[in-house]
């Protein structure tokens, strides 16, 4: 029987996680499908940013790249629209807040003017000058600006951030699969990150469900710190099973 489109996709990755590359064709015979349906499923891996397409073969991106915070935005928008919603049912005014960089914690930022009172921390440029425009304070991390994502970073972030207690801690990651927790594409902020989600009172990971088809490069918490994980529909059944055992899962919907 023909697996599903998001567990195939699934497997794609992990196969391309223990091999360099493989053969477009190898994955049409490996899945009994046709080349139609494969190029189909490395279209869309290579859009999530995933992979890379070459003539006649594929490969994971190279790890440690980065996309520009503007072109991500783009990507799965609506669902991440829809996540950024969810989550802003959680806050109440005057309390303080962790918006991590992302795309999905840019989204929490737009919406913050819906709250007001907020103490706001923040690595993210983005996020800061939305919040700066709303009747909210923010609070900026120390170190140096990460050109294309607009994060903060550095040897002194850590220093920076642990000394703040927010009541939530919205969290990003770069990918899922292949991890036991949220990822991280950098070394400097795997410490900020792990301090952020110890001293909040409940750390929350906001992601898309293409995150759970995309393998990250450095764990910085298990699931099991994690209170909640606010996703979309698409998470597969497999890492829902999974990660559901660990934390919360919350399924954002247009309602």
């Amino acid at each position: 029987m023909e697996k599903s489109t998001i567990t195939r996709r699934n497997e794609i990755l992990k196969m391309l996680a223990e091999s360099e590359e493989i053969r477009t064709a190898a994955l049409s015979d490996h899945f009994d499908v046709t080349t139609e349906t494969i190029r189909k499923d490395l279209l869309y891996l290579q859009n999530t940013g995933a992979i890379k397409k070459m003539h006649g073969k594929v490969r994971l991106s190279t790890k440690g790249t980065d996309t520009p915070l503007d072109l991500r935005s783009f990507q799965m928008r609506d669902e991440k629209v829809m996540i950024a919603k969810q989550a802003i049912r959680m806050i109440e005014n005057n309390m303080t807040i962790y918006i991590d960089g992302g795309s999905t914690t840019l989204e929490i930022a737009k919406l913050l003017n819906q709250k007001e009172g907020l103490v706001v921390i923040t690595t993210s440029l983005s996020a800061a000058n939305y919040v700066s425009k709303q009747n909210n304070t923010v609070y900026v991390a120390s170190g140096f600006i990460e050109g294309p994502s607009m994060i903060i970073n550095g040897p002194f972030l850590f220093e920076s951030i642990k000394q703040f207690k927010p009541v939530f801690a919205f969290m990003g990651t770069n990918g899922v699969l292949l991890h036991d927790g949220p990822t991280s594409k950098n070394f400097y902020d795997i410490e900020s990150k792990k301090a952020i989600v110890e001293n909040s009172k409940a750390a929350v990971v906001v992601c898309d469900s293409s995150k759970f088809l995309v393998s990250g490069m450095l764990q910085y918490t298990g699931w099991s710190n994690i209170d909640y994980l606010i996703t979309d529909n698409g998470i597969p059944d497999d890492s829902k099973e999974c990660i559901g055992k660990l934390t919360k899962i919350v399924i954002a919907n247009q309602n």
